[in-house]
């Protein structure tokens, strides 16, 4: 066998399974599919998703629509929906095809046909189109980033290339489906169609290699090959491919007219181009008037710059999570850290190496930029960067070029754009668009005040942000934060809310002694309601030796957190003014006297001021619970 012959077959033999053009195993009628779809819509205009799910709700669709049409064939799995995502009829945002958008594609064949999806001669011409808008692999394929990654290219594009150079050498426009299989559908970009050629010309020169390329059948097991069938253009067997007699002209053209700069077709908006009604020979036509359009359509102006700040445990994320969003498919979170760059947070180039071991650069977007081209491609939906301890990090150093955005007009808009190719390809799919955070996005941020210190916000960068106080106080406006408030610390008679306000009181009166005792005060929030939880497992006889430590390690979280929060932070300085400096000497020892001690006996650690205090507390919430009795 020729040495180009045996080193294509190794690389069949080293790949994955479906390392080649792929489609999902589900349907590809789009009479089924644009079925499907209109179920969907049906779904989610009636808002049913809370009386019935989708899956059901379809079957019951599709079975009244056979009763009605039994001639058409129909398919009642949900998951084909994923086809119709390959084919441009619905874009699908994560997980959840209730949250799919419709696209005009759609909505141009429901026109052509009136929603009577049979007659398929009325929109065969937009099948046609769509297929051929087919990009391998785009972020519709669930391996884009896995098995596919290193595949970049139009298919058919490629196809009709490999059987339009084969007709002028031999008068046959047409290829074996084993030629198919494992030469064409295992190409990876269109600039290697000369390689796939000679690889043909060869195999068509061994005809007794055919089997051995043939035993790798169920590892390309390629659906495309469905959609394939259903282009005008083609004749599709079980054993070729023919580009008909009397569309090599017209396919001549189109294919000129794509290799004269095949990478210009590359596209950052490629779902939203798939589900236009444009054709792949008009994607700049459609980049240029999309980008036009949303530049100046009515967006959302819900968008600011803030900052949360407070003590540790105050409830600033809470207070971003219940005032702001909630909704994780509109966020973007990052931390901010001493070794947080730019390159984090904007994107940096990074390498790439195709199975030809070819290394290439490209620019991999960070959690700002993919943010913006989120916002700015939903101008009707509200969206979130939120940064947690952005004094954590240098601010200023990691914003970089991006510190201009930050001035908003009264609409939310920046005020001024900025000039970044690499943003502006990503976002805009091009790199003259000047880049600007659009008016539907918000950036939050917390910083807890003990840190300020940590990395120090400038005052040119501060006054582009709303500052927001979050005070340290407990709130009870719902049933579950009362509890948490009222919520006894393990076995003892003292309530959470009584000790963190004593102990804070106690700080703030130590502000002569103390450097930023307001700082220093417990956030409401500190702990968490389980860290409060008494393990009674530990006191009971018949307990095992592993459920007794088990106790014994969840009844050390309230001291290991607070306790040791007190003793390494807030009084690292002056201890002996919280702490009974005649019996501890060390952390280790306070620790051991509060978890050995039962119910308010575990206080015994504070000075006598404290234990007072919590005595006092203890009394009046006994006297109260007797006034409630009579």
């Amino acid at each position: 066998m020729n040495n180009l012959l045996e080193n294509k077959l190794d690389e069949l033999k080293n790949a994955n399974d479906y390392e080649c053009w792929y489609l999902v195993k589900q349907t590809t009628s789009f009479v089924s599919l644009c079925y499907l779809v209109s179920f969907l819509k049906k779904y989610k205009d009636l808002e049913l998703s809370k009386s019935i799910g989708l899956q059901e709700y379809i079957s019951q669709q599709v079975s009244e629509l056979k009763s009605k049409k039994p001639n058409i064939e129909l398919f009642d799995n949900y998951r084909a929906l994923r086809v119709a995502a390959f084919f441009g009829l619905i874009i699908i945002n994560g997980t959840n095809y209730v949250n799919a958008d419709i696209t005009e594609t759609y909505y141009e064949i429901l026109a052509r046909c009136n929603g009577i999806f049979e007659n398929e001669t009325l929109y065969r011409d937009i099948e046609q189109r769509q297929i051929e808008k087919m990009y391998i692999s785009s972020e519709i394929d669930e391996q884009s980033n896995g098995v596919r990654k290193d595949f970049r290219l139009y298919p058919i594009m490629l196809l009709y290339k490999i059987l339009l150079e084969l007709g002028r050498s031999s008068g046959k426009y047409s290829i074996s489906m084993i030629e198919y299989r494992y030469l064409v559908a295992t190409t990876k970009k269109f600039e290697d169609f000369l390689d796939t050629l000679s690889l043909i010309q060869l195999l068509r020169k061994e005809p007794e290699s055919n089997a051995t390329f043939d035993s790798f059948k169920a590892k390309f097991d390629n659906r495309m090959i469905l959609a394939i069938k259903q282009l005008d253009t083609l004749i599709v067997d079980n054993d070729s491919i023919v580009l008909k007699d009397d569309c090599v002209s017209k396919v001549d053209e189109e294919v000129f007219k794509f290799e004269q700069n095949p990478n210009i077709f590359a596209t950052s908006n490629y779902l939203n181009f798939l589900g236009s009604t444009k054709s792949l020979l008009e994607l700049k036509s459609f980049e240029t008037e999309f980008n036009g359009n949303l530049d100046n359509t009515e967006r959302n102006h819900s968008g600011v710059n803030v900052i949360l700040y407070g003590v540790p445990g105050s409830g600033k994320s809470f207070t971003i999570q219940r005032e702001y969003c909630s909704d994780e498919k509109c966020i973007e979170r990052v931390v901010f850290h001493p070794d947080y760059t730019y390159s984090d947070f904007v994107g940096q180039i990074l390498p790439s190496i195709d199975g030809n071991g070819n290394v290439s650069y490209k620019f991999a977007p960070g959690p700002f930029t993919k943010i913006l081209k989120s916002a700015y491609f939903n101008p009707k939906k509200d969206y979130y960067l939120i940064i947690e301890e952005i004094n954590r990090g240098n601010a200023p150093a990691i914003f970089g070029d991006i510190f201009q955005l930050l001035d908003r007009l009264p609409d939310g808009t920046s005020a001024y754009g900025i000039t970044n190719s690499d943003i502006a390809m990503s976002v805009y799919g091009y790199q003259e668009h000047p880049v600007k955070i659009p008016s539907n996005l918000s950036i939050l941020c917390t910083m807890n005040t003990s840190d300020q210190n940590v990395f120090t916000l400038d005052t040119a960068f501060q006054r582009r942000w709303d500052m927001r106080l979050i005070e340290n106080s407990f709130k009870k406006e719902t049933q579950e934060e009362k509890d948490f408030a009222e919520k006894k610390i393990l076995d003892s008679d003292i309530t959470w809310e009584n000790f963190c306000e004593k102990i804070n009181n106690y700080i703030l009166q130590r502000n002569i002694t103390m450097t930023s005792a307001e700082d220093k005060r417990l956030g409401t929030h500190f702990i968490l309601s389980d860290d409060l939880t008494f393990d009674s497992r530990v006191d009971e006889p018949n307990a095992t030796t592993k459920e007794k430590i088990d106790a014994i390690k969840h009844n050390s979280k309230f001291p290991e957190k607070v306790i040791k929060y007190l003793w390494d932070d807030a009084f690292k300085f002056n201890r002996i003014e919280i702490f009974d400096n005649g019996k501890f000497n060390s952390l280790e020892s306070i620790i051991h006297e509060f978890c050995s001690k039962r119910k308010d006996d575990r206080f015994d650690i504070f000075v006598e001021n404290i234990k007072n205090d919590l005595e006092t507390i203890i009394v009046n919430s006994e006297n109260n619970s007797g006034d409630d009795k009579n």
